[in-house]
């Protein structure tokens, strides 16, 4: 028929026949042209069995067009850029692709495993629980994954960019058809912000390639002048290659956008959340099967499919191709058909009756139509080979008569469901309609117009079978789920849709059920014999369609997926030779050995430094909130277990504060600076949880009380001096803050300037000796830092890390949450209980401590030991 393989027409197709591009699909070559997908290529080069099913390893070939792609799932590229389970309808045709049937499926040709369908009576629904039971299933899991296996990660780390990106529109309109093109214009015009959204790498959806009419002008002169319009619009942006794949609170959208052709210039994938006030679902629809036995058998397509890779691709479905349907879409795709030289047996229409225009029509074409059959058998060893027909009852519930036709292409309309997953999502509600044999909207939603072919309701006759082995008719084909295995699970006692989908896999992982959940819910309506709106329906959650990690993380991989935050000094540890370790989300220095030591020489060294004359800790990471307003004191003093209100301005109390289970969940210092601010320190790793514990609390259950929240970790630097000998050297620079003793006692707070640097010490002590911790801006810290220990030198002053700090604290005997605490300790089990008692207010968690399983006589506790 044409280049580029034995099934490509002459002429016809928007492909670019100038562009030969050569492709190879496990290990053999072949060659498409510019335009083709993955799909249109191998088709036309006659490659038939593309893959081998999930469970049974049954060949299966190309079934659709598009993101409803069940069976042509396939790994693409190689090394470190090889991307699996890739829909091949969906797959842009480039120049040297790479493409393999997924790993797991051993050969195409021939596959050993193919004995599982001849035993398939042993692998129904559910096998795995009932089966696989001893010694354990870990004995099995290996050869289990290894046979249904989806595809493989790459092992090397991914050499792409990705981006994740924010927009903001006022209308997100979904699918570029003629209709999202009109809606868009229609907004535009509006002065409306727009942002168009289309899967396909073109525009136009089926209007690019149904020849058909729009506004008295041929639909490809139409889609020429509105995208052209468009494209001028600076209001409107368009992301084609882009799918939509969630809808969340508040209209917020997840979009998914490939850039094929970008990789050497820019990210290979964006992943867009947007942000609207206003969304058109555009959608379109997505066409059904009909159920039959062995109704999966490669040459098998959807009619809608067969009918886009002949207009868009100039591919042929076969050379003797017969139709079946159950209403009218199939009748344009025989015309166009047999006008492009392919035989076109028979169409078989499972009503009894059509119009009289599309039997004058069949008529002059002299295509033969079959009113009342339906398929009911195919066979062929490997691929189509023929099909039975049946002659259905006035109630399409018995056969009349058999007739079977030779034929290698069989194109099937068992009607189209709208695509509405993302109506779903935002809250829509959905019936199933009987008239459609699709799920419908029962209602509105405010943010969300739904146009196009996605609004309206095709009539369809009957579509499933009513004759034939139920463990042989494919409701899912991507995960080999039958009739029978409906019949298994009703039998089994799981009647609610969701337990159906759950126990039978039937709906689920890649596919989300674009083509299986209609054919179900009418299976499951016939078997159990009830209405099919009382069944509901399974939840459709997002991603509409698989998303790669790599375009949801973005640019937050590596380093970046956790960024490292070093402290204020950092640049003056690393030269005084430091050891690092992480701690939570801060890069901090543990010790600083010198001249060989191990950590632990060091440790006693620092240790003892600070028993002795003074040691200088970075403490920046320390949470740091500060409250302010009239209510500040009385909002903070809810938090802790020990009474706060009788704390004066100037002074500094420790404090625990617990979980509503009267679990501990952080410690820390409160400070008065004045009647309406309270500051507050906490541990490091709880700086975020806490000032999120309180900003909740306060929206959610006290926002009557008069306060702002204000986290300051990031603003101020902590310099911790401690020893016998810190007063002294604090004393030996310019400051305005008294130390002496008696003006400034332990557990009080002071501000001023000390070197001119606006400081605020708090004099608090976790190691035993005489402590000032010293908050400095973080611009000014490493100065303080470099002065205290050149002044200091004298005084024997020494750099300590967190290994001293603990061991220190350790002796001490304080208690160090996190460490000494788990998810069960409750303050009396830290020596605190009396401290909780006795305070007269009301705190969170407070009621929790007089819990049976508080009290107990044999909790375990918190002692020193000498």
């Amino acid at each position: 028929m044409g280049r580029a393989g034995p099934y490509r027409l002459r002429q016809g197709g928007l492909i670019e026949r100038e562009q030969v591009f050569p492709f190879v699909m496990d290990g053999r070559a072949y060659s498409g042209y510019a335009g083709d997908s993955l799909a249109s290529a191998l088709l036309a080069n006659g490659v038939r069995t593309v893959a081998r099913s999930f469970k049974f390893h049954r060949p299966r070939g190309i079934f659709a067009a598009g993101v409803e792609e069940p069976n042509a799932l396939m790994q693409i590229g190689k090394g470190a850029h090889t991307v699996p389970v890739c829909r091949a309808p969906t797959v842009e045709l480039v120049q040297g692709l790479e493409a393999h049937s997924l790993p797991g499926r051993t050969s195409l040709g021939f596959d050993p495993w193919r004995i599982l369908d001849l035993t398939a009576p042993l692998w129904a629904a559910g096998f795995y629980n009932k089966t696989f039971i001893w010694p354990s299933w870990r004995r099995y899991e290996s050869l289990i994954r290894g046979l249904a296996g989806l595809g493989h990660a790459p092992a090397a780390p991914d050499p792409d960019q990705y981006e994740v990106r924010n927009l903001h529109c006022d209308v997100l309109i979904v699918g570029a058809g003629s209709a999202g093109l009109k809606a868009a214009r229609q907004a535009a015009q509006g002065g409306a912000r727009v942002v168009l959204v289309e899967q396909d790498r073109s525009l136009g959806g089926q209007a690019l390639w149904d020849g058909s009419t729009i506004e008295e002008q041929s639909a490809r002169d139409w889609l020429q002048r509105q995208i052209g319009e468009l494209n001028r619009c600076p209001e409107v942006t368009v992301l084609a290659d882009t799918t939509a794949v969630g809808y969340y609170d508040h209209n917020v959208l997840a979009l998914w956008q490939r850039h094929p052709s970008a990789r050497a210039a820019g990210p290979r994938e964006s992943y867009w959340i947007a942000r609207t006030q206003r969304v058109v679902l555009a959608s379109g629809t997505l066409e059904q099967p009909l159920i039959f036995c062995h109704n999966d058998r490669p040459g098998i397509m959807l009619a809608r499919a067969m009918h886009q890779y002949l207009r868009r691709y100039a591919v042929a479905p076969g050379r003797q191709v017969l139709l079946a349907t159950n209403n009218e879409s199939v009748y344009g795709l025989a015309a166009d058909l047999k006008q492009a030289g392919v035989e076109v047996i028979a169409v078989a229409d499972s009503r009894s009756t059509v119009s009289d225009s599309t039997t004058s029509e069949m008529r002059a074409a002299g295509i033969p139509l079959l009113l009342g059959w339906m398929p009911i058998g195919t066979a062929g060893l490997g691929t189509l080979r023929r099909v039975t027909l049946g002659h259905l009852t006035a109630d399409g519930l018995g056969i009349l008569e058999r007739r079977t036709m030779a034929c290698d292409a069989l194109g099937v309309s068992g009607g189209s469901s709208p695509n509405l997953p993302l109506f779903a999502q935002a809250g829509g509600s959905l019936a199933y309609d009987t008239t459609s044999g699709s799920l419908q909207p029962t209602g509105t939603h405010p943010a969300i117009e739904i146009v196009g072919s996605a609004a309206q309701s095709v009539p369809i006759g009957p579509r499933i079978s009513p004759v034939g082995h139920s463990r042989h008719k494919w409701v899912d084909l991507l995960h080999d789920v039958t009739v029978a295995d409906l019949e298994l699970a009703l039998r089994e006692n799981y009647t609610s849709v969701e337990h159906v989908k759950r126990y039978t896999t039937v709906g689920m992982a890649a596919d989300q059920g674009k083509t299986s959940t209609a054919p179900t819910l009418e299976a499951l309506a016939r078997l159990r014999q009830v209405e099919h709106r009382a069944l509901g329906h399974t939840t459709m959650r997002p991603p509409f369609t698989p998303v790669t990690l790599g375009a949801i993380a973005g640019r937050s991989v590596g380093e970046h997926f956790a960024p490292r935050r070093l402290l204020p000094m950092h640049a003056s540890h690393v030269e005084r030779g430091a050891l690092f370790q992480d701690f939570g989300e801060w890069y901090r220095p543990i010790a600083y050995p010198r001249g060989g030591e191990s950590r632990e020489q060091a440790l006693l060294r620092e240790a003892r430094a600070v028993r002795m004359a003074a040691g200088l800790f970075d403490g920046s990471p320390l949470g740091k909130i500060e409250v302010h307003g009239p209510d500040a004191l009385d909002f903070v003093n809810r938090f802790y277990v020990n009474n706060l209100k009788t704390l004066r301005p100037g002074r500094v109390r420790y404090g625990l504060m617990l979980r509503e289970t009267g679990v501990i969940f952080d410690d820390g210092t409160v400070t008065v600076p004045s009647p309406e601010r309270v500051l507050l320190t906490t541990t490091s790793g709880g700086a975020h949880r806490v000032s999120a514990w309180l900003e909740e609390w306060h929206q959610c259950e006290w926002p009557d009380l008069r306060v702002a929240i204000l986290p300051v970790t990031d603003a101020w630097a902590t310099v911790s001096l401690a020893g016998p000998r810190a007063r002294d050297i604090l004393a030996g620079l310019d400051t305005t803050v008294d130390l002496s003793a008696s003006a400034f006692p332990h557990l009080a707070y002071r501000e001023g300037t000390l070197m001119g640097l606006a400081v605020r010490i708090h004099r608090v002590s976790f190691t035993g000796e005489l402590s000032y911790e010293i908050n400095v801006g973080p611009d000014s810290a490493r100065c303080l830092w470099e002065t205290l220990l050149e002044r200091g030198t004298g005084h024997g002053v020494e750099p300590i890390g967190l290994d001293a700090l603990l061991l220190l604290r350790l002796e001490k005997g304080y208690l160090h949450v996190g460490t000494d605490t788990d998810g069960t300790t409750v303050p009396d089990d830290v020596g605190w209980g009396r401290i909780a008692a006795n305070k007269p207010d009301d705190y969170i968690g407070k009621r929790s401590l007089s819990l049976a399983e508080n009290l107990r006589d044999d909790r375990l506790q918190l002692v020193g030991l000498r």
